[in-house]
């Protein structure tokens, strides 16, 4: 079976739309890349809110991985269930892309 996976480039300041995960998937596991072209500041954050909950309602988290003022290129691997990830970009030069890879498990 396949994998979950979203790739997406920003180009402009702010906090940009949650990029969804499946967290009913055992055993959880999800890899965050984060690359800078040019140069940027940015963070990563997670919520436990399902998908029904607006972006702006959920409650978020910040990743100790890629924190406020990350400026290079990262990966974070999570291992325990969350419902979606989103960067939150301070400035940008250049584009700053994100991938999400989620595993798919055949139980």
């Amino acid at each position: 079976m396949g994998a979950l996976y979203n790739t997406v480039a920003y180009t402009t300041t702010g906090t940009k739309a949650s990029l969804n995960l499946d967290p009913s998937i055992a055993d959880f596991k999800v890899t965050v890349a984060t690359t800078v072209g040019t140069t940027a500041t940015y963070k990563m954050e997670y919520s436990l809110d399902p998908m029904t909950v607006a972006d702006s309602d959920a409650l978020w988290f910040e990743n100790a991985t890629i924190p406020a003022g990350t400026t290079t290129s990262k990966v974070a691997l999570i291992t325990t269930p969350i419902a979606r990830v989103r960067l939150v970009i301070a400035a940008v030069s250049g584009t700053l892309t994100i991938q999400v890879r989620q595993g798919i498990s055949v139980n």
